[in-house]
């Protein structure tokens, strides 16, 4: 079922992960994608693979440009913008509160605050011109509850959470809906990442401890990730603004 026909979407942190899999997947129902990421490769071939109503582009999203040239590559090939999905993020260092520098609480606060900020910001003038459309923000899990290790981490995507909210409630009266995903534990990089940094040379001990504390008893897949944010996109959710969607197994029903 064809339900995002003729949307144009913007896509940040599309090389992989559930920002390739939101891509993939949007594209198969219908829409043309702008898929963007650090290294212009990566991306590039997810967009080729695509074939046509899909494009690559090199983006680092902690630069306000990059962000507007995200937009005016949507506005070049499709002529117009219809959604973004600012998915970007990075978990940064695992460890102590009193451990992390000011430089490690910059580099995620860059990309996972300002990054999803500068977005919006680049975004709006063509989602306007729209008539409307819907913003879709990454958060987490991490993004309404704390874990111990990840203070910036959590910190962010609490951020993001505010933010959405914020511009919920001024954008609504023009047809402009912005919502958070927030994914539990997911069976990909970051994931890799996160429990290596926990317990390095025994991540599958981390794997184990975190599934076992999800009611499915088990990660969640980026294609599930995606699912719901096809959903968000789509006009299925058109009286859905401002809220938070977790798909996270059950983890935060405990």
């Amino acid at each position: 079922m064809n339900t995002l026909n003729g949307k144009v979407i913007a896509i940040t942190g599309g090389a992989g992960g559930i920002g390739e899999a939101t891509a993939r997947m949007a594209h198969a129902q219908g829409a043309s994608v702008v898929i963007t990421d650090l290294e212009a490769a990566a991306v590039e071939a997810v967009a080729k693979s695509l074939g046509d109503r899909a494009v690559g582009l090199a983006v680092d999203v902690s630069r306000s440009a990059d962000n507007e040239r995200m937009v005016a590559a949507a506005l070049e090939h499709f002529g117009r913008l219809d959604a973004v999905f600012l998915n970007a993020g990075i978990e940064g260092e695992v460890g102590p509160f009193d451990s992390r520098s000011d430089a490690a609480w910059e580099k995620v606060f860059a990309v996972n605050v300002h990054g999803v900020r500068f977005g919006v910001a680049a975004a709006l003038p063509a989602l306007r011109k729209a008539g409307g459309g819907s913003i879709v923000i990454t958060s987490s899990i991490a993004g309404v509850r704390g874990a111990s290790g990840l203070s910036p981490y959590v910190s962010s995507k609490h951020a993001v959470v505010g933010m959405m909210r914020c511009l919920a409630a001024e954008l609504g009266a023009e047809g402009i809906r912005v919502n958070t995903l927030n994914p539990g534990p997911v069976d990909n990089r970051m994931m890799r990442s996160i429990e290596e940094q926990a317990n390095p040379g025994h991540g599958e001990e981390v794997q184990k401890m975190f599934s076992a504390r999800v009611p499915l008893g088990r990660y969640v897949t980026n294609e599930e990730c995606a699912a719901m944010a096809v959903f968000l996109f789509s006009d299925a959710a058109s009286g859905i603004n401002g809220n938070t969607y977790m798909v996270d197994g059950g983890y935060c029903a405990q």
